[in-house]
């Protein structure tokens, strides 16, 4: 380790900062990706090797964690961030934390008697994009439009599993959908920024995924029949949650509605005092020959 002499406190404060910064990147939904893991893991190696030898500990034990949310469900989109994490434990076990070994190990186990490959390799099936039609053109020629495919987002792991029950993977597939579309509506009328864009993404990549989790880790012989609270088995309190999760971005979108309406309605008025206005100028008036009044 490197002595800074009367500086070293410092180390163990930006220490401190680095814990918060790693938890926050690895347990965030790009958390999947290797990137991140490893741009979490260089502050942590640089302040460990400065001075801060107590920091791999509580990293590791985050790690820990890490592995126990990501590998123990359907861990396929995750794989780069698994592998990082993997490289991360080495690098933590020479910095100090050499007890990581043993909790992993286990952990490593368990996960394959619990069928964790097989996790990994499975995949939500392929939905073909439907095509709808818009009422006929001029020309009599109606125009396709895709539909986006059900089987496209965060969320798409979890519709096909089976440890879910029927209902709760319809609810996901009417999230994922409304999301989308919620998302595509917002920034269409330029409200990337607001409170409905970050609430529709936070409900498509985190509440959902974390309610669908949270269910997944209940024994799965009591899931369904075993009485959590108020009488509610872990099915119905999932069911619940993803139900307020879709009253939530319908309102999103009923928002987004409002706001293209008043557009609408605003270019409406100014088309009418346009061209209502001009259709007075450019009348034309009808001249009566003076025989035809005589008549």
């Amino acid at each position: 380790m490197i002595d800074l002499g009367p500086l070293a406190w410092m180390v163990h404060v930006a220490a401190a900062f680095a814990i918060a910064f790693f938890a926050q990147s690895v347990f965030s939904p790009k958390g999947r990706e290797a990137r991140v893991v490893i741009r979490a893991m260089i502050p942590v190696v640089i302040l460990t090797l400065l001075g801060a030898g107590w920091l791999p500990h509580p990293v590791a034990g985050m790690l820990i964690g890490y592995f126990g949310s990501r590998a123990f469900g359907p861990w396929g989109s995750a794989r780069g961030g698994l592998l990082a994490a993997v490289i991360a434990a080495v690098v933590l076990m020479q910095l100090g934390a050499s007890w990581l070994l043993f909790p992993l190990f286990f952990m490593g186990l368990g996960w394959f008697a619990s069928g964790g490959p097989a996790r990994g390799r499975r995949r939500a099936p392929k939905v073909q994009a439907e095509v709808a039609e818009l009422p006929a053109q001029a020309t009599g020629t109606p125009l396709p439009v895709a539909v986006p495919s059900a089987a496209e987002g965060p969320l798409a792991p979890f519709l096909a599993d089976a440890r879910l029950p029927a209902q709760a993977r319809a609810q996901l597939v009417a999230l994922n959908l409304r999301t989308q579309e919620a998302l595509s509506l917002l920034k269409d009328q330029g409200l990337e920024g607001t409170e409905g864009f970050f609430v529709a993404r936070a409900i498509r990549e985190e509440y959902a995924p974390e309610a669908v989790q949270a269910y997944l880790k209940l024994p799965r012989s009591l899931a369904d029949t075993g009485v959590i609270q108020d009488g509610k088995t872990g099915a119905a309190l999932l069911s619940e949650q993803l139900e307020l999760l879709l009253d939530g971005v319908q309102d999103i979108i009923a928002g987004s509605l409002q706001s293209g309406g008043q557009a609408l309605l605003t270019h409406g008025r100014f088309l009418r005092e346009r061209f209502a206005k001009a259709e007075q100028d450019l009348r034309v008036p009808v001249m009566i020959p003076a025989a035809d009044k005589v008549k």
